[in-house]
């Protein structure tokens, strides 16, 4: 119980703190979930990307016809 009335008396007190709290707890998570559903997304599509395929596929070697 101590710790909810700490965080009451710290945080949700004014509506300004709270909302501050609020905007920047929004703005790290997405930050996070962000790189983390990129990372993910990375690892699953590991050598179907464009940045895996430029130099040999796409931008390489051009075959001249005879």
């Amino acid at each position: 119980m101590a710790v909810l009335e700490t965080l009451y008396r710290t945080v949700m007190r004014r509506n300004s703190t709270y909302l501050a709290f609020v905007l920047c707890g929004a703005f790290l998570g997405e930050k996070a979930l962000s790189g983390t559903v990129d990372a993910l997304w990375e690892k699953h599509n590991r050598g179907k990307l464009y940045k895996d395929l430029e130099g040999g596929v796409i931008g390489g070697p051009k075959a001249e016809d005879e």
